[in-house]
């Protein structure tokens, strides 16, 4: 019996060693698959377009606000003889940040600029890119701890400066609470900044309203609207303001408001800008909004990155404009568009 036992003992653990075996072979050769689509990739971009330089441009965010911000530091790169390149994109599998940083750094470009987090093995695999000869700045997030040249983005107590102020013109003399929504993906160190200038804005103007939060995983939408849904149904009596620091969050939290008729029981102090924000603002569902330039962004991480591969230095931190987005500039940006796509269509009929 005992025999009988040791040896389907055996046979697990034997069994466990071959699954390992297996799993580690194939993530080897996507691994293998991946570096050489992407030299390949690199080889043929750098002699076909005759740039000098081949930017890696690195982030897992899907929104029209990074597409905003690569478009910029791709044009932005052309006048500076540097390929920015959306690095992955064309993979027909999904990867990690950690996973595009290795593939960059194997397929030798001079630059990566990326959306960075304060993880361990991300500082080492810039590091290590750095290290290699390749410029890694960040962009938006960034990573202190790690050898990167620059960053460029948003200073965390000065944007929650802003959102506090905007909660306070909108505010009733009768609110008290703001909840304020956070990014899980953003670093804990970063949401305390953000929270405490919010916190700072309400000071000054000697406004006791109490401070809550919660963080929602902004890359998964389904998360984000059920948590938020879930949040209204059960402290709707409670709530005064809400403030959104993501475009997913300020989208679903308007939505959610005009599906149950919450519209006006409290107010939305939102982030970023598209089409259905706008149409939130024009409509007083979303009260306020900040936004990033995120075309600005993009355009001076590549100034950043030109100046450092010519002269091996440039700021270590470059600032992005931040400005407010309320009922009247929405508005008037719709008129624009409209006015705009009339005259389109009158000329199409000419």
């Amino acid at each position: 019996m005992e025999k009988k036992k040791k040896t389907n003992y055996l046979t697990v653990i034997a069994g466990l060693v071959l699954i390992s075996l297996v799993c580690l072979v194939l993530y080897i050769v996507r691994e293998y698959y991946a570096i050489s689509s992407l030299q390949k990739q690199y080889t043929q971009t750098t002699e076909a377009s005759g740039y000098k330089y081949h930017c890696a441009f690195i982030t897992n965010s899907v929104t029209a606000f990074w597409d905003s911000t690569f478009e910029a530091a791709r044009e932005e790169g052309i006048p500076e003889n540097i390929y920015v390149e959306d690095f992955g994109k064309n993979l027909d599998l999904s990867y990690t940040t950690n996973e595009l940083l290795k593939m960059a750094t194997a397929a030798r470009v001079d630059a990566i600029i990326m959306e960075a987090n304060d993880d361990y093995s991300t500082t080492q695999l810039m590091n290590k890119a750095m290290d290699a000869g390749i410029a890694v700045s960040t962009i938006y997030r960034d990573n202190m701890n790690s050898e990167r040249y620059s960053y460029t983005g948003v200073n965390n107590v000065t944007i929650g400066y802003d959102y506090g102020a905007l909660a306070l013109k909108y505010a009733d003399a009768s609110d008290s609470n703001v909840m304020i929504i956070l990014d899980s993906q953003e670093d804990d160190a970063e949401s305390r900044l953000l929270v405490s200038g919010i916190g700072k804005a309400l000071e000054e103007q000697h406004r006791d309203m109490k401070l809550d939060t919660m963080k929602l995983n902004n890359s998964n939408t389904f998360e984000v609207e059920e948590s938020i849904r879930e949040y209204l149904k059960n402290h709707l009596d409670e709530t005064d303001i809400v403030i959104c620091t993501t475009l997913q969050q300020t989208q679903s939290i308007s939505q959610i408001a005009v599906d149950m008729n919450y519209v006006g029981d409290f107010k939305i102090i939102g982030s970023y800008q598209n089409d259905s924000v706008l149409e939130y603002l024009s409509s007083g569902v979303i009260s306020a909004n900040i936004v990033i330039d995120a075309a600005q962004m993009g355009k001076r991480a590549v100034d950043n990155l030109a100046e450092y591969l010519e002269y091996g230095h440039t700021s270590d931190y470059s600032q992005v404009d931040v400005h407010t987005l309320e009922q009247e500039d929405a508005i008037r940006l719709l008129n624009a568009r409209q006015a705009e796509a009339e005259s389109e269509t009158g000329k199409e009929v000419e």
